[in-house]
């Protein structure tokens, strides 16, 4: 989704981040929930930060498995790499999203706009306080699109985009170019709070 001075703009739907990239060439931030950075300790600071930040809510944030879990050839045995390597197994969830979290890592080394977010978090900037109700049901639906109107985000009721996209993403999309927003203005804020050099952060 993408924004100016907080108002809604346009909606595009891409099936890769390079074909994402390659639409909106003149936009100064990308922010994407997934991931970047999966080469340092295990767990990231960031993921732990937002568990907490986002309290009830904090099962919306899985912890990353490190790189070794994520480029396994099967599920079984990214299993026995992250038990010997974390001590814990891997979600079958976090798996399958692998191949995504590689490729955003990636093409984040190489493209200073695209910053890592989580709608969740966001929400939660937004509200000042924590959310009780999950996206998926009515009153958390209905409570983020108030928090984004607010906010000055009224996304259309007639997208240009297929019927197939669940209203949560839609939100969650609006969400994360809210912080987009934030970052390029140079009020957003990170999580962790007291991030160090190369370390992983959640922006919002």
């Amino acid at each position: 989704m993408v924004l100016h001075h907080f108002a809604f703009v346009t909606v595009l739907r891409k099936p890769e981040i390079t074909d994402l990239l390659d639409s909106v060439s003149d936009v100064a931030v990308i922010a994407v929930d997934i991931p970047i950075g999966i080469d340092g300790p295990y767990p990231r600071r960031a993921d732990v930060a937002a568990r907490a930040f986002v309290e009830e809510r904090r099962s919306s944030v899985f912890m990353t498995p490190p790189r070794s879990v994520l480029v396994a050839s099967d599920y079984e045995q990214a299993t026995r790499v992250a038990e010997k390597a974390i001590g814990t197994g891997v979600s079958r969830q976090a798996f399958a999203l692998g191949p995504k979290i590689l490729q955003v890592d990636a093409v984040a080394r190489d493209e200073s706009r695209v910053i890592e977010v989580h709608p969740e978090v966001s929400f939660r900037a937004m509200a000042g306080q924590a959310l009780t109700h999950s996206k998926k049901s009515w009153n958390g639906l209905k409570q983020r699109e108030q928090l984004l109107i607010d906010t000055g985000i009224v996304i259309p009721s007639e997208l240009p985009i297929p019927g197939s996209v669940a209203a949560d993403d839609v939100l969650d999309a609006a969400a994360a170019a809210w912080s987009a927003h934030r970052y390029a203005a140079g009020e957003a804020r990170s999580l962790p709070e007291d991030p160090v050099s190369g370390e992983s952060l959640i922006w919002y």
